[in-house]
């Protein structure tokens, strides 16, 4: 009976020892479960904030604050500071490339339209001093045709240069359409135009930034007239004849000027444009003092033996001038000194 008992007794103790041994490995378990809850809870919160940080430029005030609370976190808002300020350095030195790009790109566009021969299509019709119309491709040196002052006065004026006579070319036409008239010009070609309907207002813009509600000008300074409708085709022709005096011509029976872009175009600041056919009016004088002295044969010849037939683009028109200077010299002179004899003999 005692052995019975102590046999008993020896496995309630393993059973007690097994159960105690489970509990523990239970404890054990949800011990460690239950830090890495905590320690995976606290991971994933620092590194969203830890993203929120790099995300953002600028941090609150009262989430700096919290974090200066205790060492670690000053030393990482530390961390965080100079890497905001290595980001706001980085964005600045890609705004001044963006800024040096656009500017580049500007430079290349307005050399490309430099490059895109400004000009009237060949249908453009000009008013001759007969009271007769004449097509832009019939046009000749001499012709004087119908031209404004700067007062809006009308006069006629000689053909004296063409910058452009290409009857085969096809280009995009900005198309203004007034008071039942359409004129045709480029887009960097000069027109007068008003916001204001008056012609003490009136200033030179180009063709491409014409707008329905402006006011443009007929055969006068008197005669103003409201764009209706401005389209763009493309025709065929590109012409541009420049006058004696006046820069301001009658196509198709409305006002626009003789001149477009040209070499000053690039350095010109924007709020300059309306300035710039005046100034290469005042460069074309020499061409104007030449052709007053030896006529328009001779003008019609030398551009055909020189082949002068961009004078708009800078090259052709500083080429111009050295081989007039060079080439036509002894001609010159010898008109010149032609006059002088006659002058002296009366």
């Amino acid at each position: 009976r005692n052995r019975r008992r102590i046999r008993r007794n020896r496995r309630r103790i393993r059973r007690n020892r097994r159960r105690i041994r489970r509990r523990r490995r239970i404890r054990r378990r949800r011990r460690v479960r239950r830090r890495r809850r905590v320690v995976c809870g606290r991971r994933c919160q620092w590194l969203r904030r830890h993203r929120a940080r790099l995300r953002a430029l600028h941090v609150r005030r009262a989430y700096l604050a919290r974090l200066a609370r205790s060492r670690a976190l000053r030393r990482r808002l530390h961390l965080n500071r100079a890497r905001m300020r290595r980001l706001i350095a980085h964005r600045r030195r890609l705004a001044a490339f963006m800024r040096r790009r656009r500017a580049q790109i500007a430079r290349a566009r307005a050399r490309a339209r430099r490059r895109g021969r400004p000009c009237f299509p060949a249908h453009a019709r000009l008013q001759l001093e007969s009271g007769s119309t004449v097509r832009m491709d019939e046009l000749k040196h001499g012709d004087a045709v119908l031209t404004l002052d700067a007062h809006g006065a009308q006069a006629f004026k000689q053909v004296f240069l063409f910058g452009h006579r290409d009857a085969d070319a096809t280009a995009p036409f900005h198309c203004i359409k007034a008071a039942g008239k359409e004129m045709c010009l480029t887009a960097d070609h000069f027109l007068l135009a008003s916001d204001t309907g008056r012609w003490a207002d009136a200033r030179t813009i180009r063709g491409g930034k014409a707008r329905v509600g402006q006011t443009v000008w007929e055969t006068s300074g008197s005669a103003p007239a409201v764009v209706e409708e401005v389209t763009v085709r493309w025709l065929k022709g590109l012409f541009n004849p420049y006058t004696v005096d006046n820069h301001y011509i009658v196509v198709d029976g409305l006002v626009a000027s003789t001149h477009s872009s040209w070499f000053l175009d690039d350095i010109t600041p924007a709020g300059l444009d309306h300035l710039l056919p005046a100034v290469y009016q005042t460069v074309l004088e020499p061409a104007q003092w030449l052709y007053k002295l030896m006529g328009a044969e001779w003008a019609a010849g030398l551009q055909h033996r020189l082949q002068i037939g961009d004078v708009s683009r800078e090259e052709g028109a500083l080429a111009g001038y050295k081989l007039v200077l060079t080439n036509e010299l002894p001609a010159i002179l010898s008109k010149l000194m032609g006059n002088v004899r006659l002058h002296s003999e009366f």
